[in-house]
């Protein structure tokens, strides 16, 4: 699993799409300050769901997306993609390829993408949580993050090893049941307050209840009084109705009588109205169409002279247009010689860029041929400078020997006088000589005989101290490689502890001799093991107590603990083994214990057999009930149950390998004792040697004096009686010597005259032709100067022609963009003037068919003003017969009113006795009484002995108060609710119950995997922080209050550096801050390792050989894991597969080169841009 390309487009600097495709291995990202490598480490936290804007390096989450440069505006949308290879299906979805994307707009809406289907940011955690990659995880370190590791807090290192040990989502399901628990505790208290409130209310409301059933009857009976009244009056009421209805029949008589004059007048008054309105609309109507035949004649008139105008107006538009298009062919002709004109002054000035870059390059040429004369002239005259030199030297050397000649010839002069005069005196001193010769000799021959005595103990002496010293090296390496060991198997041990007593409750009981596990105090073969610990299930953990005395204390101590439970276990004489039948093997033959553990192995292992399969079980306890059958696997079969699946823990092998541990422990601990002795020993025996050696060493001093003193002294004899043997034919010879030596002296100097003459002359012919070498060079340097200065002419002449050609082809594109832009204009002015041509023949026919529209409507105006109308007469003869059908209808209409007036009343009548019978019924129907259509029947009432009982009941009523009528159901409702207020008090309860016992189990795994995993970080760390600092010491420790929750603990760093005392953290240098803070990462690497990490410059800190250091460890890690780092460090880059070069392009945006490293050479793979 590993990273395979990271997508960008539009995030930060990367305005445009940009693809970094990754392979395993290390993948370095370089580039100079500010050209955004810092972007893709924020690129990839922020895809996996980093919500902190500063911890992205901004003010505001908007400020990831490109907000533009100069040229380029800002785009609306950042997106990020992560692609991560899923072959090995570490992940547990059954896609190969996974992609990881995360979008926001510059509106302030985001969303994240999995495999392109939308998701949530706790849907990508939960994806993945068991990897490392969160935002807050351990696999990406951003810029000037690495100090994050030492000056966090331990609560924050404690999540990073939580994250390694993968119980982030244990810790979130701890977290949901705390707030469920906080939850179900609020709701239990409000369920308890409203509970309190409401038992005070359902009492009071019991009370009101019996006092409204007691109303409720006197409200009956009273009601039932009321009845009576209220039926005599329905029945006086239904009276009156039979009365109003009498009188509303008789009012509607009289309303149908007028209603049918009227119907009958209405017919002959609309027929004279309509006559009268036919003859006026037939004069409107034609006084309408007149007017409106006038308008339509004005009208076409003004449109014919309008179309004669625009006629005129087309004429002199089509006129100018001609003109217009006329300057423009003068001016697209003009326009074509100035482009023609700069076309030829492009190709003259490319020209001239051409000659001046060839003379330019002649330029060059001869510039590079004078410096290489120059070069050559120069030469020439240092070797001549050289030679003549070397010539001086000579002539020096001449001269001195002539001087030296000179002095020899005198000293030989006096050489041979003195010779003269010591042969006369050497006879005397040869007899004195010859005597102290013999005295020496004697003396140098005992200090010869105790020099090699003493030269043979010393040898003897350094060979022991060597084979002593390199003994207690051995011994000490020894001690090293114990001392390691013994680290190693505690560390081993104290894991093995952590894993057997992981799930082990606090003993409440004060540890001591007199109390052993179980589990401790048996041993059996591996094969077995698993069938010893199925049969031994939930005793294991048990204590054993040897005596009867400590039984009975740790039993009332842990009768009496309050968050502890455990198994006491006490050994006593076992009864009789039960009989095994034949061919059954026991279990307790399988087990080896001490004796006490033993007797109580023979009562918990009593009727268990080993069988080799459940076939075989079943049959066993069917013939033997009372036998307990167990598997190798670890599956029991009873008469009566089957117990089998997967066990936990395999506690024998752990305490197996405990044991053994201990045992190497105690042999490892027995061995470095030894070796540390052993070295005490050399140690003493080196000093012993080393003492030794210092005195005889004093004893060989002296011997080497004295013998020195006698060999100077035989030397100095023997020297002088040779010597003196010697000098008289020295002295003889000596004379002869001189003689000879005086005459070839002479010689010599008359030669060295020779040579020193020719010297002379040689020096003096070098001097003239250095001179002339010296002349030849100023030439040749002026003529450089000269080429040099027509170098730069040219250059410039070169720079103006280059401008001048780029100012032309810019002046040529821009006449040749005027020239197509005229062309445009001509064209569409020349397709303006072809339908402008058109114009004039399609106004005049609109003239034309405007002219004959007016003719036809002259025609028309003429044929309605000889029309025939109604004449004044005969209108004022049908207006006089319309005023006396209107006088009719008025007083029709007057006898109409009068007639609706009267029914209306009598309606109203009606109307008032229907509802008071209306009102008396529904009084009856409440009272509970059938309404009746027969009023005969109803009795009369005694309405002033009924009155006196209702006002009687109606008192009595009054002296009861108010009285809640309600309460009977509000106290059902009260009652209901506080038993279901109950109810859910109890289910609270239980819950809360269940949720403490889910946290508690919760914790328990928790600390059990967490401890398990800092077992192996702290081991990790101390190899890696080893490693990286070569000697140095480190390791994690826990840190929390003694009664606190161990969750709560702290996670601290203690580390010593090499030559360095223990030292809190923030005292460290910079560089040993990031090594240990790299420690801690690689550390957790180790135990769960993420797809990809990703470095953002964590050697900035780091010297060249912590470099080296890192850099080994980070080559190491990578056969295994992929690493991105952002780096600036070249022996970091050497490290890298591939290199992505990333630089700042225009517009702020950023470029990607990469670059893949093979076999020691630099491949492209290609080049990006964003």
């Amino acid at each position: 699993m590993h990273l395979k390309s990271l997508r960008l487009q539009g995030f930060k600097t990367f305005a445009r799409r940009t693809e970094l495709p990754f392979s395993r291995g290390i993948t370095a990202i370089v580039g100079p300050n500010g050209s955004g490598k810092s972007n893709l480490v924020d690129a990839i936290r922020w895809a996996l769901g980093e919500r902190n804007a500063r911890g992205l390096r901004g003010q505001k989450m908007e400020d990831v997306i490109y907000s533009g440069g100069p040229g380029k505006s800002a785009v609306g949308m950042a997106e990020c993609t992560l692609t991560i290879d899923n072959a090995d299906q570490r992940l547990n979805v059954e896609f190969n390829e996974i992609e990881v994307a995360r979008r926001l707009f510059r509106s302030g809406e985001s969303e994240y993408l999995i495999n392109g289907s939308r998701a949530r940011l706790k849907d990508i955690d939960a994806l993945l949580a068991s990897t490392g990659l969160r935002q807050d995880g351990y696999a990406v370190t951003a810029q000037n993050d690495i100090d994050f590791v030492i000056q966090a807090a331990p609560a924050l290192r404690r999540e990073l090893i939580e994250e390694a040990a993968g119980v982030r989502r244990l810790r979130d399901q701890r977290q949901e049941a705390i707030n469920r628990l906080g939850e179900a505790d609020r709701d239990m208290r409000r369920a308890r307050d409203i509970l309190n409130e409401l038992s005070p209310r359902a009492e009071e409301l019991r009370t009101q209840a019996a006092s409204a059933e007691e109303y409720r009857k006197v409200a009956d009976a009273l009601k039932v009084l009321q009845g009576s009244l209220a039926r005599d009056a329905w029945r006086k009421a239904m009276v009156q109705l039979r009365k109003a209805l009498a009188r509303q029949q008789t009012a509607d008589h009289k309303r149908v009588a007028a209603n049918q004059a009227v119907a009958e007048f209405e017919p002959r008054y609309a027929e004279h109205r309509a006559t009268l309105l036919g003859a006026r609309e037939a004069r409107w109507r034609h006084q309408e169409a007149v007017a409106d035949v006038r308008l339509r004649l004005a009208e076409s008139e003004h449109q014919a002279r309008i179309a004669q105008e625009r006629n005129l107006a087309a004429v002199q538009a089509l006129e100018a247009l001609q003109r217009e298009l006329e300057r423009l062919d003068a001016s697209e002709q003009a326009g074509t010689r100035v482009v023609d004109e700069l076309a030829r002054g492009v190709e003259a000035a490319r020209n001239e860029l051409e000659a001046a870059s060839s003379a330019l390059q002649a330029a060059v040429e001869a510039e590079q041929a004078a410096r290489d004369t120059q070069g050559a002239l120069e030469a020439d005259r240092i070797a001549r400078l050289k030679r003549r030199h070397e010539a001086q030297r000579e002539t020096a050397s001449v001269d001195a020997e002539l001087r030296q000649l000179e002095g020899r010839r005198q000293f030989l002069s006096e050489q041979q006088q003195q010779a003269r005069a010591q042969l006369e005196a050497w006879s005397v001193r040869h007899a004195t000589l010859s005597e102290e010769f013999d005295r020496r000799s004697r003396i140098a021959q005992a200090a010869g005989h105790e020099l090699s005595e003493v030269s043979q103990a010393t040898a003897s002496l350094e060979q022991r101290q060597a084979e002593t010293e390199a003994a207690l090296e051995a011994a000490r390496k020894t001690v090293v490689e114990r001392e390691a060991a013994l680290r190693s198997l505690e560390a081993e041990l104290g894991a093995l502890r952590t894993l057997r007593d992981g799930a082990q409750r606090r003993w409440p009981i004060r540890s001591d001799a007199n109390w052993e596990r179980l589990l401790e105090l048996i041993d059996v073969e591996p094969v077995h093991r698993v069938a010893v610990e199925a049969a031994l299930e939930g005793w294991l953990h048990g204590w054993v107590a040897r005596d009867r005395g400590s039984f009975e204390s740790a039993s009332a101590a842990l009768a009496a603990a309050d968050e502890a439970r455990d198994t006491l276990l006490y050994p006593q004489d076992s009864d009789t083994p039960a009989a095994v039948p034949d061919g059954l093997l026991p279990i307790i033959d399988l087990v080896r214990a001490a004796d006490h553990a033993a007797r109580l192995l023979n009562h918990l292992l009593r009727g268990v057999v080993l069988v080799a399969d459940r076939s075989e079980g079943a049959r066993v306890v069917e013939h033997h009930p009372e036998l307990r059958a167990v598997t190798p696997g670890g599956e029991i079969i009873t008469a009566v149950s089957y117990r089998g699946g997967q066990a936990a823990d395999a506690l024998l092998e752990v305490q197996s390998r405990i044991r053994d541990a201990e045992q190497a422990l105690d042999g490892e601990r027995h061995a470095a004792l030894r070796a540390a002795e052993e070295v005490e020993q050399l140690a003493a025996v080196r000093s012993a040697l080393t003492a030794e050696r210092q005195t005889i060493s004093a004893r060989v001093d002296a011997a080497r004096t004295a013998a020195a003193q006698a060999a100077g002294a035989l030397a100095a004899a023997t020297d002088g009686v040779q010597r003196e043997s010697q000098q008289e034919g020295q002295l003889r010879q000596q004379l002869i010597r001189i003689g000879g030596l005086l005459q070839q002296a002479e010689q010599t100097e008359v030669e060295t005259l020779g040579r020193q003459r020719a010297l002379g002359e040689t020096e003096t012919t070098a001097d003239l032709e250095l001179a002339a070498l010296e002349q030849q060079i100023v030439e040749v340097a002026a003529s450089l100067r000269d080429l040099t200065d027509r170098r730069q002419e040219t250059e410039l002449r070169a720079a103006l022609a280059r401008q001048r050609s780029d100012d032309l082809d810019r002046q040529l594109e821009r006449a040749q963009q005027t020239l197509r832009s005229h062309g445009n204009e001509l064209a569409q002015r020349r397709a303006a003037e072809g339908e402008l041509a058109v114009q004039p023949a399609l106004i005049n026919e609109e003239r034309l068919r405007w002219l004959e529209t007016s003719q036809t409507l002259r025609v028309e105006l003429e044929t309605l003003e000889a029309a025939q109308l109604p004449d004044v007469d005969t209108l004022a003869a049908l207006e006089a017969q319309l005023r006396e059908d209107e006088q009719r209808n008025v007083t029709l209409q007057v006898e109409l009113a009068h007639a609706d007036d009267a029914w209306t009343a009598s309606v109203a009548d009606h109307e008032a006795a229907q509802i008071e019978v209306d009102r008396c019924a529904l009084a009856l129907r409440e009272g509970g009484q059938e309404v009746e259509d027969d009023t005969e029947a109803i009795e009369d009432v005694d309405w002033q002995k009924t009155e006196r009982e209702v006002s009687r009941l109606q008192r009595r009523l009054d002296a009861m108060g108010a009285v809640n009528l309600l309460a009977p159901e509000e106290y059902a409702q009260v009652r209901d609710r506080c038993e279901s207020l109950s109810a859910q008090l109890g289910d609270l309860e239980a819950a809360t119950a269940q949720l403490n016992e889910l946290r508690q189990r919760l914790e328990e795994e928790i600390d059990s995997r967490f401890r398990t995993v800092f077992q192996s970080v702290a081991v990790n760390f101390q190899e890696f922080f080893a490693e990286l600092f070569e000697g140095g010491r480190a390791t994690l420790r826990l840190e929390g209050e003694a009664e606190g929750n161990p969750l709560d603990e702290g996670v601290e760093i203690l580390a010593q550096t090499p030559g360095k005392r223990l030292q809190p953290l923030t005292l460290l240098s910079g560089g040993e801050r990031a090594l240990t803070a790299l420690a801690f990462l690689f550390a957790l690497q180790a135990v769960n390792p993420s797809p990809f990490y990703v470095l953002d410059e964590v050697d900035a800190a780091l010297d060249d050989a912590n470099v080296m250091r890192f850099n080994r460890v980070l080559k190491r890690l990578s056969a295994d894991q992929q690493f991105l780092i952002v780096t600036h460090n070249h022996s970091t880059m050497a490290q890298a597969e591939v290199l992505y070069g990333v630089t700042l392009g225009e517009h702020g945006i950023s470029r990607i080169v990469s670059v893949r490293l093979h076999q020691d050479a630099l491949i492209p793979v290609g080049e990006r841009s964003a």
